[in-house]
């Protein structure tokens, strides 16, 4: 299962900075959806902590419910192929 997840996550990524650099107009909506993304999985883990400490479950696994968040999961999904295209592309840029 890992090796199928780190394949799509490269092929995604690979997939995301082709289009990137081919297409201006997607590298601003490509971005923006980052910024969403990036708000959302830390204000869902900012969340599952803030639940956690006001409860006084620091010492439970309360804290692992952020991991059935499907916001926390998508989210999370996305920046990981987003943050690899953005070191491909910049690897790329260089190298031209």
């Amino acid at each position: 299962m890992m090796v199928w997840i780190l394949i799509s996550v490269l092929i995604g990524g690979i997939l995301l900075a082709w289009v990137r650099l081919a297409f201006g107009g997607v590298r601003r909506a490509a971005d923006l959806l980052a910024v969403a993304a990036y708000l959302g999985f830390f204000g869902e883990a900012a969340h599952a902590v803030v639940k956690t400490l006001i409860d006084n479950t620091v010492f439970m696994t309360q804290v692992h419910e952020v991991l059935l968040s499907t916001i926390f999961l998508v989210s999370g999904a996305y920046l990981g192929v987003y943050g690899l295209c953005l070191l491909m592309t910049l690897t790329w840029g260089r190298s031209s």
